[in-house]
């Protein structure tokens, strides 16, 4: 199992590896520049640990640099692992791919999934507003908007009108219409993904 894993893992055109039953890792060159680009990242040490440990399906979906040029972006693993017919613990696979997004109502409007970004899309608005205006574009109230971010009601309205002013809108409606045309609405700040860090197991979440 271990051989043919490797072997297939080196051939795959996708960054992908396989940690085997006493943690070894082994990967193909596009996951090995991965790990190699963030491995001083707490995040990827939580997520080597947990390939290693881990004895159930989960994937994750986590902010890393990809390449060195370029900002981090938003990734998201799965991880597979694999059982001889007496149980026993072979392995895990485990793969990349640039997270794609797709709500239910983009879906059957006939939408392609596409990536998400946490890369400023303008830089209209402060990092602040940018919080306050994603809530938005999720149609969160300034009251929920006020509690997901630990601030006072006063302060979400008053980085909306902020926002209204730049943008020159009057409605959460035209706000939503044009996070749309300019892809406002592809974006996720960074501190929100890792405010929601946690591994996904398939069929349930383990923190």
């Amino acid at each position: 199992m271990k051989l043919e894993m490797h072997e297939f893992c080196k051939h795959a055109t996708v960054p992908c590896g396989f940690a085997d039953s006493d943690g070894e890792i082994k990967a193909n060159a596009k996951m090995i520049d991965f790990l190699g680009l963030n491995k001083d990242a707490p995040e990827m040490v939580t997520l080597l640990e947990k390939i290693r440990t881990e004895k159930s399906p989960f994937f994750v979906i986590i902010n890393l640099v990809s390449d060195f040029k370029q900002s981090p972006t938003v990734w998201q693993f799965h991880f597979l692992p694999f059982f001889g017919h007496d149980k026993k613990y072979l392995g895990t696979f485990f793969h990349a791919h640039e997270f794609l997004f797709l709500s239910p109502l983009e879906y059957v409007d006939g939408i392609q999934p596409y990536a998400v970004t946490t890369e400023k899309p303008s830089k209209l608005f402060t990092a602040k507003e940018w919080g306050v205006l994603f809530l938005t574009l999720h149609r969160l109230s300034s009251k929920e908007i006020a509690r997901r971010l630990n601030i006072s009601r006063l302060t979400v309205e008053s980085h909306l009108k902020a926002i209204y002013r730049k943008t020159n809108l009057h409605s959460a409606f035209q706000l939503r219409a044009l996070g749309k045309s300019k892809g406002f609405d592809r974006y996720i700040p960074a501190e929100f993904i890792h405010k929601g860090r946690g591994f996904v197991k398939m069929g349930g979440y383990c923190g």
